[in-house]
């Protein structure tokens, strides 16, 4: 399983959703979902497209269980950059959150 993190890269490109659509050919709303994790099944194509505008590697856009470890050092990092309750370490909380919890939904289903 894995958490798409499109709308870190695109931010970081200084995209708009909107430019990014028109880069990719990709709906907004769609573009939106993936960014939120709403839509868990894109193509392999759809990807392609979006790695290619923001100009990053496929396997750049999501993170699996497998970056759990890698997901926690960021945060420490970010609380003793910004504090506890900053932006940037909320964020990373989330995601290590939601990593953390499609990990143990996709292991309860494999037993």
């Amino acid at each position: 399983m894995y958490i798409f993190v499109i709308k870190e890269f695109r931010e970081k490109a200084n995209l708009s959703i909107k430019a990014l659509s028109e880069m990719t050919g990709i709906s907004r709303a769609y573009l939106y979902d993936l960014e939120h994790n709403r839509r868990i099944n894109p193509t392999l194509q759809s990807l392609i497209k979006i790695a290619d505008a923001l100009n990053v590697n496929v396997k750049d856009l999501f993170y699996t269980k497998l970056d759990i470890e890698d997901l926690r050092n960021k945060m420490h990092e970010c609380i003793d950059k910004y504090g506890i309750n900053a932006k940037e370490t909320m964020e990373i909380s989330q995601l290590l959150d939601l990593v953390l919890n499609i990990s143990d939904e996709y292991r309860n289903q494999e037993k």
